[in-house]
């Protein structure tokens, strides 16, 4: 308890320091670790080679956070990831994170003023975490935006949610990357409507795809407009959202057209047995436009820069495996890239559907069962083919205690045509220890 105390007092007054000694009690210290083993057999889904691609990798975020006062929070959190064995390394991959080879660096640090303007006014002011919905335009997938948020609470159920944040910055010149987000929201009982608006303005030279090509843009400029309903029902849930986009590209070859449509509806339904424990199925259609190859001028891709993609050096979405986005997946040649499409060459948009099962026993116990197809939303030339292939996942968590979860999972990937004729299936286990305090 003493060495505990230490750490109190050392990260209060070296990490805060506005803290005062009579309010140390209000401090919320606490650590996240996540240890993960993945092994994939035949990664490069070529039936010729027998490749294997194994890693341990884990993700650590130590946060602290307590209130100045009654109307005044601050918070802070470091995180450090890395896989086994490149600590410090100069062959650490290439990620979305500032570091990837164990080096700490800041995730969150913000003030929050949740009680402005009589409790209408919830600002807050630094480096923080912003998701809107379930990630489909906006996700910091645990890095952080730099961003000023304010939440405005109005009478019937109506809300307000803007947001700015200031993803690069050039210094000199016009060359900043910035993200701006207004969301209004109106409760209804167990229902709820937001309607977004999400702009991008990138201004520094990046990486563009324009169906299989793969450029360099000088300037990319993205407007999306965002209608999601919601609701949870009686042990039922579904999930609307329909979201157009537009823009313009900036490419050495001249300017370029962006429009893109994307959709997604979710349903669910669970129900306890007295024998049985609690059983659920869920099912999902997800779609993103892909870039017709015979408009030179436009792109008519879905593909929102920020969208949620990953779960520390996972990919997270559709299956365990090819974690199917809107409009990019795994890529088997660069699995931790932060630009990396994974779809073959003339392939656009994906288009999923998925069906699942899990059951919860002896409360402590889940185990789950889940099934997707995936398919490009434009035909690849030269073959005529669509289909991207299908997933089988497995899957098994056991709460240990409130503070320690393992889990066990299996997928299996069945390459599509569009990856040619000498395919194999893909199959990826995983292990994984959570540990929270």
């Amino acid at each position: 308890m003493k060495k505990i105390s230490r750490l109190y007092l050392f990260l209060s007054f070296v990490l805060l320091p506005g803290f005062a000694l009579s309010e140390m009690s209000a401090l919320n210290l606490g650590l996240d670790y996540k240890l993960r083993g993945v092994g994939i057999q035949n990664n490069d889904v070529d039936s010729n080679t027998k490749d294997n691609y194994n890693y341990y990798s884990h993700q650590a975020r130590l946060y602290m956070n307590g209130w100045l006062n009654e109307d005044v929070e601050a918070g802070l959190r470091i995180q450090s990831i890395n896989i086994w064995g490149l600590e410090g390394s100069t062959s650490a991959p290439v990620t979305r994170y500032p570091s990837s080879d164990g080096t700490p660096w800041i995730e969150q640090v913000f003030v929050h003023m949740p009680t402005l303007a009589n409790k209408h006014l919830d600002l807050t002011i630094g480096r923080q975490s912003i998701v809107i919905g379930d990630g489909m335009l906006v996700s910091d997938d645990q890095m952080g935006f730099n961003a000023v948020r304010a939440k405005i609470f109005l009478p019937r159920g109506v809300g307000v949610d803007l947001f700015t944040a200031k993803v690069k910055e050039s210094l000199n010149g016009q060359k900043d990357s910035d993200l701006n987000g207004a969301v209004l929201a109106l409760n209804q009982g167990d229902n709820k409507w937001e309607l977004s608006w999400i702009q991008e303005n990138n201004k520094s030279p990046s990486v563009y795809t324009l169906g299989g090509t793969t450029t360099t843009a000088n300037s990319i400029s993205r407007t999306f407009f965002d209608l999601r309903l919601f609701g949870d029902l009686k042990d039922a849930y579904y999930k609307v959202e329909f979201a157009l986009g537009k823009g313009k590209a900036q490419l050495p070859g001249g300017g370029i057209k962006i429009q893109g449509v994307g959709e997604k509806i979710e349903l669910g339904a669970q129900s306890d047995t007295a024998k049985f424990g609690r059983f659920g199925v869920k099912a999902v259609y997800a779609s993103g436009s892909g870039d017709d190859p015979g408009t030179t001028d436009k792109d008519e891709s879905f593909r929102p820069t920020h969208a949620h993609r990953w779960d520390g050096l996972q990919r997270s979405g559709y299956g365990q495996h090819f974690g199917a986005t809107l409009s990019d997946a795994y890529d088997p040649n660069a699995p931790f890239s932060p630009t990396a499409t994974g779809l073959p060459n003339g392939a656009s948009g994906i288009k999923t559907l998925g069906f699942g099962i899990f059951t919860v026993q002896k409360v402590n116990w889940t185990g789950n069962i889940d099934y997707y197809t995936f398919d490009s939303r434009v035909k690849v030339p030269g073959s005529n083919q669509k289909s991207l292939g299908a997933e089988l996942d497995l899957g098994v968590v056991y709460r240990f205690t409130g503070y320690v979860t393992f889990a066990l999972g299996s997928a299996t990937f069945f390459p599509g045509d569009v990856f040619g004729l000498n395919t194999a299936k893909v199959t990826r286990y995983t292990a994984e220890t959570s540990i929270h305090f």
